[in-house]
């Protein structure tokens, strides 16, 4: 900041001066380069930088007046969003990463940080966010934690999430089930079709679960080979049987030939279902291998079915 020396009218009109252009300069920048936004207490915005409709897309004219929700991707949990608004509600500063959507359907990641705006008593007037780009970051982060093939999550990324998801589902009090699946005599399918073949089959499978299992909070994993697995949170154990049956009739409606799956003669899925109760504290080591068994007793039953583990005697317990 400059320092005014003892000068007199006219130099210090000068100095005035200067000093504002060198403001108006650094709030310019500011506004070409850093990404951040203001709304009210019920999440309208109010201001809006050049930076941020560079990278949403919208005019400042389309964001002005409207709720901020209107860059929400659909992807990011609605647990987050309550924590953010339960957080900045209460007057601190909330941080994290999230998914925003653009102008034309496509999606950014930001860093974002968000700090209430307080008046000269300290009453919140309103909200202040400020981002960074990190999408070029996620990109990278992501091609190390999904399956190049089909898409799916890989076995990494289930290692490091399960207990993540274990942990949130027991604090919100819900239900999280852990759906093992397994295409039915896959060798044979290869043997008979060729490699290539085999691939689009696992792609099809991808598409078929990720088609049922699309909320914010479902995961969908590729844990090798033919071997897939699917993480969601449910209502109870009867609606989780309910949502895995669909996905399994999803890609036996394909119909894709199969002539070494009999009686089906077309490709199909065996499951095994574990059903996670939030008031249960369980080895989480042992839940794959419970849903595990689960899948081997649907192969044992004829395959293209659903087995659910169900009962406490099935599950080791702390």
């Amino acid at each position: 900041m400059k320092k005014f020396r003892n000068v007199d009218g006219r130099e210090l009109l000068r100095q005035l001066e200067s000093l504002l252009n060198d403001v108006q300069m650094y709030a310019r920048t500011v506004d070409k380069y850093v990404i951040t936004a203001t709304t009210d207490l019920e999440g309208i915005i109010t201001s809006v930088s050049e930076a941020f409709c560079k990278i949403s897309g919208f005019s400042e004219a389309e964001l002005l007046g409207n709720n901020h929700n209107m860059v929400r991707h659909p992807d990011m949990p609605d647990s987050l969003h309550q924590e953010m608004w339960h957080k900045i509600q209460a007057g601190y500063p909330w941080q994290g990463e999230l998914k925003n959507l653009n102008k034309d359907g496509g999606f950014y990641w930001v860093d974002v940080v968000i700090e209430p705006l307080q008046d000269d008593l300290g009453k919140v007037t309103g909200y202040m966010a400020v981002r960074q780009d990190i999408t070029d970051k996620k990109h990278v982060e992501n091609l190390t934690i999904t399956d190049e093939l089909t898409g799916a999550y890989n076995r990494r990324y289930y290692n490091r999430i399960l207990p993540v998801e274990i942990a949130r589902a027991k604090r919100d009090g819900q239900y999280l089930a852990f759906l093992m699946v397994d295409a039915d005599h896959f060798k044979k399918y290869n043997d008979t079709y060729g490699h290539q073949a085999g691939d689009s089959v696992l792609v099809s499978i991808v598409d078929a679960m990720q088609g049922c299992f699309k909320r914010a909070g479902d995961y969908t994993f590729r844990l090798g080979g033919e071997e897939f697995a699917v993480l969601f949170r449910v209502e109870d154990g009867a609606h989780a049987a309910i949502v895995a049956e669909r996905s399994r009739k999803a890609m036996y409606d394909l119909d894709i030939e199969h002539s070494g799956n009999a009686p089906h003669h077309r490709v199909t899925l065996s499951m095994g279902l574990m059903v996670l109760e939030p008031d249960v504290i369980y080895v989480k080591e042992e839940i794959y291998k419970y849903a595990d068994e689960a899948l081997y007793r649907a192969k044992q039953n004829g395959r293209n079915c659903i087995e659910l583990c169900t009962t406490e005697d099935d599950i080791e317990l702390f």
